[in-house]
């Protein structure tokens, strides 16, 4: 699954919850969390913290694999990768 957004982590979070059988409350348990915390996750809370979100993700047996983009060829690239001015961006921060 891609992740764009913070809302992609929640449907992949609450797929994962769910195959497990567990409710949000049975996982916010698991994680000493709350079940607020949870829902607002699954539904894609741009401000949850990274580390909890890693966390109840791997207790849910979610593997992750990041890569980075290929490094530039060019000595004229500077690195720095901008969007063209019509790209949608995918949220507000």
């Amino acid at each position: 699954m891609r992740i764009k957004t913070t809302r992609d982590i929640g449907l992949l979070m609450k797929e994962a919850r769910a195959r497990k059988g567990l409710s949000q409350a049975a996982l916010a348990k698991m994680i000493n969390s709350t079940q607020t915390w949870v829902s607002w996750v699954e539904n894609g809370k741009p401000t949850a913290e990274i580390g909890s979100v890693l966390l109840a993700l791997s207790t849910l047996g979610v593997e992750m694999d990041f890569r980075l983009p290929p490094a530039p060829t060019s000595d004229a690239d500077d690195g720095v990768d901008l969007p063209d001015d019509d790209d949608d961006v995918p949220y507000k921060l």
